[in-house]
């Protein structure tokens, strides 16, 4: 019998993964609330990919309908309703359940760990560019997606191996990893660079760095950010740091950051956790984050303005 996993989250990212295992034949159910369950419900799960569209009917249940724990939940949720998803899916959490989260930052670690017990979370990270459509179809562009898990010890264990296993599909490459901390570290820089330059100076990168000042305060930001994770005990590669310098300081690049687009739409933005938590833990290493403080007041700001 095969393992039984739960998608919570079935949006941009969680769905398009799902999706694309329930394809390859494995056990998957989809955790949704009412108004995703309508709309699936009406249409479908559609995918429009770059390589190759799927149009499939989940299986979903709701948070009241759960009976019995899960073997695998791939969480793919905001960060800020972190806490809302564990109350929902905590009925399907057992003894042998395994948590994968695909949350930005690395605050949702201890958070789940603390609710659920440190064996039950692995590490997880994921490369992809997708979003939903005004009908609530999945749209993914670029290249090939990357799923990553690890066991957060990086231990190589014949657990992982499976739940890897268990979770590959077509459309997708799955990625067993032995330094899913550090991955997750690489991500969190670029996300908290790439968020600081795009809402600070609210525009793409290309807008801020063909401007005279714009790259070197791209390169000012990453600086920052890599000094904190480096200081944290996960310094990035120099390839590594190369690649996100030479990325967001492109000045033809139309990339802007999540955090960007939904501050002009008026939304919810994970501010403390891609940039809240990373000033609070540089100050903890005495490392200044002159930038970041700026960006972090900035999104503060503008949550309470939202709030008002």
């Amino acid at each position: 019998m095969g393992s039984r996993i739960l998608v919570v989250g079935p949006g941009a990212v969680g769905g398009y993964f799902g999706a694309r295992m329930a394809s390859a034949g494995h056990d998957v159910t989809f955790l949704v609330r009412e108004r995703r369950l309508q709309q699936l419900r009406a249409g479908g799960l559609c995918l429009i990919s770059s390589v190759g569209n799927v149009t499939m009917t989940p299986r979903m249940v709701m948070a009241g309908g759960i009976e019995g724990p899960y073997d695998i939940i791939l969480l793919s949720v905001k960060a800020y309703s972190l806490m809302a998803a564990m109350n929902d899916f905590a009925p399907a959490v057992g003894p042998q359940t395994r948590i994968v989260p695909l949350l930005n930052g690395m605050q949702h670690l201890d958070i789940l760990a603390d609710r659920f017990g440190p064996a039950a979370v692995m590490g997880g990270t994921c490369l992809i560019i997708s979003k939903l459509d005004a009908q609530g179809r999945i749209v993914q562009t670029g290249s090939l997606p990357r799923l990553s898990i690890g066991d957060r010890e990086g231990s190589d264990t014949p657990v992982t191996r499976s739940i890897a296993e268990t979770l590959s599909g077509s459309g997708f490459e799955i990625v067993c990893s032995t330094h899913i901390l550090q991955d997750m570290w690489d991500k969190w820089v670029l996300l908290a660079s790439l968020g600081s330059i795009c809402c600070l100076m609210r525009g793409t990168v290309g807008d801020v760095a063909s401007q005279p000042a714009g790259q070197a305060f791209a390169q000012a930001v990453i600086h920052e950010c890599a000094s904190t994770a480096a200081a944290a005990g996960y310094p990035l590669r120099d390839a590594t740091l190369k690649g996100t310098v030479s990325l967001l300081t492109k000045t033809d690049s139309t990339l802007t950051s999540s955090m960007f687009r939904d501050l002009l739409q008026d939304a919810p933005v994970e501010a403390q956790q891609i940039i809240g938590d990373l000033v609070r833990r540089a100050c903890a290493l005495q490392i200044p984050t002159p930038i970041l403080d700026l960006t972090d007041l900035n999104l503060r700001v503008y949550e309470q303005q939202r709030h008002a």
